[in-house]
């Protein structure tokens, strides 16, 4: 089975957990923050040409400066580089901040 087909059995219907549980009152603009990266994120990977980039995501949180973000099939390095390009531009106020990136089994 080829990459092709394991994306047909995530198209619909697709969403993603965005935590936000994680951000107290004080700090609800981190969910904002997140939609920012994730639009950033998506127009590199449509600029690309790649259709197929945002079934792959299955999360994704921040933890103290940290982005968290898991995977339903393994990215390839261009596609993990869209969000680290993303979390590390003007968007977000964490310039140089680490992106981890694991895949779910």
């Amino acid at each position: 089975m080829d990459e092709n087909e394991n994306l047909q059995d995530l198209m619909y219907p697709y969403s993603l957990e965005i935590d936000g549980a994680r951000a107290d009152r004080d700090q609800s603009w981190r969910v904002g923050r997140i939609q920012l990266v994730l639009g950033y994120a998506q127009a590199l990977a449509d600029l690309d040409g790649n259709e197929s980039y945002h079934l792959k995501l299955k999360s994704i949180f921040d933890d103290k400066g940290t982005l968290f973000v898991t995977w339903k099939i393994e990215p390839d390095e261009k596609e993990k580089n869209y969000l680290e390009q993303a979390w590390h531009s003007v968007v977000t106020d964490y310039e140089g901040n680490d992106v981890e990136h694991e895949t779910e089994n």
